[in-house]
């Protein structure tokens, strides 16, 4: 089967992801190339340079476009951008929104300044929405055949220290809540859910709203699986972005702690309906070789197929942590890959690139 065509000829066909970081060069400029990650503070101004790059925008053409360099981009410059692009390229993204100051930062203000500025990234997305034709998903019926823009909360449940900011979130349209990111929260510790952090879980069950494992402790995502389980809800549950154990490169086997999945976690994941978002670069996978093997073995899980997508993480992803896929416009070589190598036809790649992320949503909320 040959994807020549795939799918940036047919202006209808777009790509899914269960995961990209589409502010973040704006919000966490300081952070540069993240040539020593995790000690990242050096500034470089390569960093808005990298990011846009991750979603097939070319620097020159925003030079001829804009008549200034991409580091001189202001704000709302930017976000016609990252609009344009998604719209352009994307049938549905999730968006990651989080606590800027969560990640390595020379400041550190009080809760209520992070939660604030938190907020003001959030609503950034609104005026996105105004302004530049992006469709924010308010409810199950918002979605059309492209743009669409779903908001996950991910390094900020540690400012969650009551209903009432998760109530705040969810009318302020973020519909995917991560409890953890590297670090104990209200919600959950290294010893898994905290009491408050199952009365939490119980309101985004009853709210259809969806919890995100990419970045809890095994025993969290045990504590959640086990309460989706019992109360039925197993299709409001995702990993939004990353690998197996099996699955990353050698030299970070001991640095990714639990950020990844055991097998039998995934296959309890899938059995129990929800989904599991892939990364595309480096730790999770050392290319597309090993990428495309994965995602054969999940497919062959029952409703497997139904159950796998991307989160290529685009806008997050360190340059040097970048394989063969570098943007969107890669993703053809895995259609490519996934058909040449493993004989998938083209409705069960275009499951996984397209179709797997905005059905799952769409049926999880309300």
């Amino acid at each position: 089967m040959n994807f020549e065509k795939f799918p940036t000829d047919n202006p209808e066909e777009k790509y899914s992801s269960l995961h990209e970081d589409s502010l973040t060069p704006e919000v966490t400029r300081n952070l540069g190339e993240y040539e020593d990650y995790p000690n990242r503070l050096d500034p470089k101004d390569k960093s808005v340079l990298n990011r846009i790059e991750q979603f097939g925008i070319d620097p020159d053409v925003v030079r001829e476009e804009f008549g200034k360099d991409v580091t001189e981009l202001s704000q709302e410059d930017y976000d016609v951008l990252i609009a344009g692009s998604i719209i352009k390229r994307y049938d549905t993204v999730v968006a990651s929104v989080f606590d800027k100051y969560a990640l390595p930062n020379l400041e550190s203000p009080d809760s209520k300044t992070r939660w604030d500025e938190m907020m003001k990234q959030i609503k950034r997305f609104d005026e996105m929405e105004g302004n530049f034709g992006l469709n924010l998903i308010q409810r199950k019926n918002d979605f059309r055949e492209s743009g669409n823009v779903v908001l996950g909360l991910e390094a900020g449940a540690h400012l969650i220290s009551s209903i009432a900011k998760i109530e705040e979130l969810k009318d302020h349209n973020v519909k995917i809540f991560g409890l953890q990111y590297g670090k104990d929260t209200p919600l959950a510790t290294a010893n898994g859910l905290t009491e408050f952090g199952h009365k939490a879980i119980e309101y985004l069950f009853d709210n259809d709203l969806i919890i995100d494992l990419a970045h809890s402790t095994e025993k969290t995502r045990k504590d959640v699986m086990d309460l989706a389980q019992k109360s039925g809800r197993g299709n409001l549950i995702a990993y939004t972005h990353g690998s197996t154990v099996d699955d990353i490169i050698e030299s970070w086997k001991d640095k990714i702690g639990e950020r990844a999945l055991k097998q039998e976690e995934v296959e309890r994941l899938v059995r129990g309906g929800g989904i599991m978002g892939l990364g595309v670069s480096r730790p999770f996978f050392s290319g597309i070789e090993s990428l495309t093997e994965r995602i054969n073995k999940l497919a062959k899980l029952k409703n497997g197929i139904d159950r796998v997508a991307i989160g290529a993480d685009f806008g997050g992803v360190p340059p040097e942590w970048l394989t063969e896929i570098r943007s969107p416009e890669d993703f053809k070589k895995i259609a490519d890959l996934l058909s040449e190598e493993f004989n998938m036809d083209s409705k069960q790649i275009n499951k996984v690139l397209r179709s797997n992320a905005k059905n799952w949503i769409k049926k999880a909320i309300h």
